[in-house]
């Protein structure tokens, strides 16, 4: 994770609103943070919410309180706005359902599950609840962890230090800078794959490197010296174990460490400051070659960098979407 950018606390809510106002502002708010969503309140009229939310480029972790509301993530939402990241929510006050895939899961206090918005889903609670929502880049956690859709348990073991580093971090917000923030960000993801882990004690070998590579890039991408080469000798292993491991998941060294650059590269131009150069993002994105990274912005997103920084930009990930 590329430390370019910078790291920000931002408090919302609707209290200070009249009651007219406060459902349109949170729906706007929400899908700032989250992408599109539909929305439907318990009651409107009435409606209280509000956010804490901590983000460094593509690493956020929101704080959130509300009355009852049901979300919904429809199939045209997933094909517009190509969002193919995943969100870990941990609700410490109230319970959320979940329902994903035919699968429905009730998650309370103590527990966590993944959500990927890659396909539709609903979520919804009843009166005033309170969880985090912690987003997780596409990619870095291999594919198919979570999918059971069995709640994850944060009251012991590797659950309960994911649990409680979440609350910490939450807690520390103020006392962090970017470095901080993204650092204990990154061990969260790591212990959260072990956890999701249904057999540690007998680890899969291709699937061990497949994780390692898939860190490790996640890491490393914004170094233009990284090629697959390197990655494997990094690591200590062939590039030919590296590339069985890949291909097991449908893809390829080379396109694993193109799709973080470029998903890297979509962050930095939504979130950096105007004045900001596509150059400059390309080359801390990892490209060497400016006329490459459009080709392959475009292939990926539909649209060139330029046109990814508009207000209002829709892009659809298309090319390399095993990442």
């Amino acid at each position: 994770m590329s430390l370019a950018g910078t790291y920000s606390v931002q408090e919302t809510d609707t209290a200070v609103l009249t009651a007219g106002e406060s459902t349109d502002f949170w729906a706007e708010h929400v899908c700032r943070n989250h992408g599109t969503l539909g929305f439907r309140f318990a009651a409107p009229a009435t409606f209280r919410g509000g956010t804490i939310v901590q983000r460094h480029i593509g690493y956020q972790l929101v704080d959130f309180w509300s009355d009852g509301i049901v979300y919904t993530r429809s199939p045209k939402d997933v094909r517009e706005d190509g969002d193919e990241s995943l969100r870990l929510l941990v609700p410490t006050l109230g319970t959320l359902h979940l329902s994903q895939d035919d699968i429905s899961t009730r998650i309370a206090p103590g527990q966590a599950a993944l959500v990927t918005k890659a396909r539709p889903f609903d979520l919804e609670h009843s009166g005033r609840t309170r969880a985090w929502v912690m987003s997780l880049p596409s990619g870095v956690l291999p594919p198919g962890e979570g999918a059971d859709g069995a709640p994850l348990d944060l009251g012991q073991g590797l659950g309960a230090v994911v649990g409680s580093m979440i609350t910490q971090l939450g807690a520390q917000r103020r006392s962090l800078d970017a470095a901080g923030f993204s650092l204990v960000y990154d061990r969260i993801i790591e212990l959260l794959g072990l956890c999701l882990n249904p057999r540690p004690e007998l680890p899969d070998t291709l699937a061990a490197v497949d994780a390692a590579v898939r860190d490790y890039v996640r890491r490393h991408a914004a170094d233009p010296a990284l090629t697959p080469g390197t990655i494997a000798r990094s690591l200590g292993w062939s590039l030919r174990q590296v590339q069985l491991a890949l291909h097991r998941t449908g893809t390829t060294p080379a396109g694993l460490l193109r799709t973080a650059r470029l998903d890297l590269a979509h962050r930095l131009l939504r979130d950096a400051p105007a004045g900001r150069t596509v150059a400059d993002i390309a080359h801390a994105s990892g490209f060497r070659s400016l006329s490459a990274f459009g080709t392959s912005f475009k292939a990926r997103f539909g649209v060139t960098p330029q046109e990814a920084r508009m207000p209002g930009a829709m892009v659809s990930a298309g090319g390399d979407a095993a990442f």
